[in-house]
């Protein structure tokens, strides 16, 4: 990042404003996150045909929920009796990319939302679906969730990216897990405009967060946890966002 200019935007539509107001300079937007941010990053790549704009790329680094979810189960490491399946993500992809969970690994499912009733009411589902022996996929987030998910959405996604491999940490390289910028498209593709070539993970020493994130520890296992490893100080990604789990346990968490 060394003498870049780096600005924290809160959308694509930022980043096009930016692309606009200087348009002898290159401005790449980080298209990171789920199902949940993708379309809008699709979206801004037509708006950038459609009006021309040449300097404007994105580094693709989108992410798909349900390959990842399988991927896990297949590991093996996890005893799962159910999942709350992400309200944000559901509403693009819909509910039925979960069925193949109690299906194939016999794993209730319940899409969420996000107040605590939601919560309360999803972990109900969940317990009463494992009583009864009965695995499937429900929806307690219904005001914001359909089995089919938002058409329109997918359509955008499925119209400017195709499916393709993504590196996970803790992980490694899982088929078809990510998504890449189709080749209609490549000329708005940073990782090939300039040669992009993106370095794997490198976990600081003594930072447990791949673990953490596959489910097989959690933050109180980690020595860096409360002592190096802080909100104001974080070593390692779980701490870094207010949504991972070190900084929940920070925040939350007893011994």
């Amino acid at each position: 990042a060394s003498e870049a200019d780096i600005r924290i935007v809160y959308s694509t539509q930022d980043a096009l404003q930016i692309a606009r107001d200087n348009p002898s300079k290159s401005v790449i937007f980080i298209g990171i996150g789920f199902e949940t941010t993708a379309p809008t990053i699709a979206a801004s790549i037509l708006q950038a045909e459609n009006e021309g704009i040449k300097n404007y790329y994105v580094l693709c680094l989108s992410k798909l929920c349900p390959p990842i979810m399988k991927a896990l189960l297949d590991l093996g490491e996890l005893k799962l009796d159910g999942i709350v399946c992400p309200g944000h993500v559901s509403v693009i992809i819909g509910s039925r990319p979960y069925e193949f969970i109690p299906r194939d690994y016999g794993v209730a499912c319940v899409v969420a939302g996000f107040e605590p009733v939601d919560i309360l009411l999803s972990v109900e589902m969940l317990v009463a679906q494992i009583e009864n022996g009965k695995p499937i996929v429900e929806i307690a987030y219904r005001r914001g969730v359909n089995p089919e998910g938002n058409k329109i959405a997918l359509e955008l996604m499925d119209r400017v990216f195709q499916v393709d491999s993504a590196d996970w940490r803790g992980i490694g390289v899982v088929p078809a897990s990510g998504l890449k910028i189709r080749k209609k498209f490549e000329r708005f593709d940073a990782e090939q405009a300039f040669s992009i070539t993106l370095e794997p993970v490198r976990e600081a020493k003594g930072c447990i967060c791949g673990d953490i994130l596959r489910g097989v520890k959690t933050p109180l296992d980690c020595k860096l946890f409360r002592k190096v490893c802080t909100p104001e100080h974080p070593v390692g990604p779980c701490m870094v966002s207010s949504e991972g789990s070190c900084a929940a346990y920070y925040q939350y968490g007893t011994e």
